[in-house]
């Protein structure tokens, strides 16, 4: 039997969590997959830097930056080889994601924003990381989460690997197959496909 999903999200991390909470906030009806055993993705791992412009923590410290001054630096740092829409539309979301993140309580490190020299710096600083890496981000978001799967909107399936996307004629995503260990695929399909697969893997 194919069960039938307003989203599948597919990816349990640092994208898949966020998006599943606006979901089911929303009164949603999600499939979350996760091949991992638990949630959090690379968040379990990462140092959680994220570069925002123009965020209430920059601003808290005098810090004057804009979401273009930050469009002009990765296009700088970038030599200009980058999608620049996909550039833009990151520029523009990332101050409210840290706004955000901040009055979940965050708790982010006092250090920060700084500017880091793991790469071609930035010429303001507007690197951000939390005081655990994103394990800071992980304990605010996990209550969320949390609500979120007693609300009854979220089918959790973790230990479990999107094996296929599913199309139709045209092309179009439909749903996904899965398989949980060695039991047998299962298919899913949805509205909406959100893949999140993305970090170290």
């Amino acid at each position: 039997m194919t069960d039938i999903y307003d989203v599948i999200v597919v990816g349990a991390g640092t994208a898949g969590l966020p998006a599943t909470i606006y979901a089911a906030e929303r009164g949603a009806r999600i499939l979350l997959v996760e091949q991992a055993g638990n949630v959090g993705g690379t968040m379990h791992v990462s140092s959680g830097q994220m570069s925002a412009a123009g965020t209430k923590l920059q601003k808290a410290k005098g810090i004057e930056d804009t979401p273009d001054l930050h469009f002009d630096d990765v296009i700088r740092i970038s030599r200009g080889r980058v999608d620049k829409a996909l550039v833009r539309l990151a520029v523009d979301l990332a101050p409210s994601t840290v706004d955000w993140l901040t009055e979940l309580g965050a708790d982010f490190d006092p250090a920060s924003p700084a500017i880091f020299y793991g790469h071609e710096p930035y010429s303001v600083p507007r690197t951000h990381w939390g005081v655990d890496g994103a394990l800071s981000y992980l304990k605010v978001l996990r209550p969320l989460f949390d609500r979120a799967i007693a609300s009854g909107n979220v089918d959790l399936r973790l230990n479990t690997e999107m094996t296929r996307i599913i199309t139709d004629a045209s092309g179009a995503a439909t749903g996904i197959e899965m398989r949980q260990g060695d039991g047998p695929a299962e298919s899913a399909r949805a509205r909406n496909i959100v893949l999140t697969t993305g970090g170290y893997g």
